[in-house]
């Protein structure tokens, strides 16, 4: 049965939406997976109120390497500001629920795709993937994340653009540039008080929920009130605050569109009507500091496919027909996957989602092995695909550690030589995860150090720890090393100095979260 946007989040109990926030949505999906935030929950809920100091603080920044090759900056919080913003989300849930249900009750169909829901599978509350594009392929859930990156469930969510097209003529399509980093968060105020009221002197400096907010927003990014980090979940929940009120507007005019984060479409009978939709929502952005993406602004003529056009090539592709997959077939098919590439100017997305299109298909061993050396191929010019590896590959055709070895050996050569700290972090995760070492003559801080990445050091700490143990030079290294990171305040490293040095180093909710055995990581690699 369709149940409305509000619906959704009214579902959600205040408790619900804090233990998923901050208990499963501290670290994005896009990191290696390593880390968790479930017993630093557990020991917020019996700490006293001072112990939650609200003081500006800085993220540990992570470059993930996007579609198109270019990194995209992800964050890890500081854990003290990123609980305080979670916990005023929840204490002011009934008022965020009315702010929802204010500026969505003007539409009959959910205009926001992707929004927080109570799921079934697990305790996720926030869902992303495009449910006209990002089909649930072949996934493994895994029962202790919040994001899933492909989720649908169409007995509860509409589907508004099969109808919008009888009778419309064309379609618009834009999205708002760097839209999380270019979030003021004073705007947050305009959004939920109105901006005349809200940028009225006394009205700034009276204690309200969404003020506070605002000062807890700042608070886990250096004091800055331009853009709100990427990465932890509750971000994506703070901008959907503005967003709803930018789609009421539009909504007031009768238009019919959608909208998946910050990706718009509409359905038009005219040319000059999907223009006008593009001048007002650019109109209503510019009111919250927001603008249009001028890349990726197209009004497109009328009949169209629903999916993109490689999407459609590849559900066409006679792979789809079979359940086996022989080597022949499987070489096809990778070939043609290579073609829509070179089409779509190197996209690998495309590559992403032709691949998992046919992991779940049994397949004979040669060409599970063609299809295993074809990704370490690709991976290396696309440091995107890096993280199919572990659950497309890896898991599920059970790739022995010699070969896993062999593809992390290469990761970390490549990345150390250019830099790029995610090939890095993910070669040593495999090492860990599936108990192999490096054949380095050194330890892997002198082999990596250099690149200056809070997760790279933190996972060779890892690595020299349990190949060399506790007490040995190697650790003994990276304690001094963090130590100096600690000394000097250099909070973008927080994770790292946190989980090297011990709490009589270490001062304030530091220490106290060292005693009382605290740790951001995994049972499974924190021995």
């Amino acid at each position: 049965m369709f149940k409305s946007y509000y619906q959704h989040y009214h579902s959600l109990s205040p408790q619900e939406v804090y233990e998923g926030l901050l208990s499963y949505g501290m670290f994005s999906d896009n990191l290696p997976s390593f880390l968790q935030s479930v017993d630093f929950f557990a020991w917020c809920k019996v700490q006293k109120q001072d112990t939650f100091q609200k003081t500006e603080t800085i993220p540990v920044y992570y470059e993930s390497i996007r579609n198109i090759n270019i990194p995209r900056i992800i964050t890890i919080p500081n854990p003290i500001a990123y609980r305080n913003l979670c916990f005023n989300l929840k204490n002011n849930w009934n008022d965020i629920l009315l702010h929802f249900q204010t500026y969505t009750g003007n539409q009959d169909w959910k205009v926001s795709r992707i929004h927080i829901r109570k799921t079934k599978e697990n305790k996720k509350i926030l869902v992303l993937g495009k449910y006209d594009t990002l089909k649930v392929i072949n996934r493994q859930i895994d029962k202790e994340q919040l994001f899933d990156m492909g989720f649908s469930d169409y007995r509860e969510d509409d589907d508004p653009l099969l109808k919008f097209k009888i009778g419309a003529r064309f379609q618009a399509h834009a999205d708002i540039s760097n839209c999380f980093g270019s979030i003021y968060t004073h705007s947050l105020t305009w959004a939920i008080a109105g901006k005349a009221n809200a940028k009225v002197k006394a009205n700034r400096k009276k204690k309200n929920w969404y003020n506070d907010l605002d000062s807890l927003l700042m608070n886990t990014n250096n004091g800055e009130t331009h853009g709100i980090l990427i990465g932890a979940h509750a971000y994506n929940l703070v901008s959907e605050i503005i967003l709803v009120v930018i789609d009421y507007q539009l909504a007031e005019k009768n238009y019919k569109f959608i909208r998946h984060i910050d990706d718009y479409i509409c359905l038009t009978e005219s040319y000059e009507k999907a223009e006008k939709f593009l001048a007002d929502l650019s109109n209503e952005l510019r009111k919250f500091g927001l603008i249009l993406n001028g890349k990726k602004v197209s009004i497109e003529g009328l009949p169209s496919t629903r999916n993109s056009s490689w999407i459609v090539d590849i559900s066409n592709h006679p792979v789809s027909l079979v359940d086996y997959l022989n080597y022949n077939l499987m070489v096809n098919y990778l070939d043609f996957l290579l073609s829509l590439l070179k089409k779509n100017n190197d996209d690998a997305t495309i590559l992403n989602y032709g691949i998992k299109v046919i992991t779940g298909k049994r397949a004979s061993n040669n060409a599970v092995e063609y299809l295993i050396n074809t990704v370490h191929h690709l991976v290396i010019i696309y440091p995107y695909l890096v993280g199919l590896l572990e659950n497309q590959l890896f898991e599920r055709y059970k790739v022995n550690a010699s070969t896993i070895k062999n593809i992390s050996v290469n990761l970390l050569r490549y990345g150390t030589k250019r830099n790029n700290y995610e090939l890095v972090a993910y070669s040593i995760y495999f090492s860990l995860k599936y108990d192999f070492e490096f054949d380095i003559n050194s330890s892997l801080l002198e082999k990596v150090g250099n690149l200056d990445d809070c997760l790279t050091l933190l996972l060779a700490y890892l690595y020299d720890k349990k190949k060399y143990g506790a007490r040995s030079k190697a650790v003994k290294q990276h304690k001094i090393i963090a130590e100096h990171l600690y000394n000097n305040n250099e909070d973008d490293y927080w994770l790292y100095y946190y989980e090297v040095l011990p709490a009589n180093i270490l001062k304030n909710y530091w220490s106290k979260m060292k005693k009382d055995k605290i740790s951001f990581l995994k049972q499974v690699f924190n021995n």
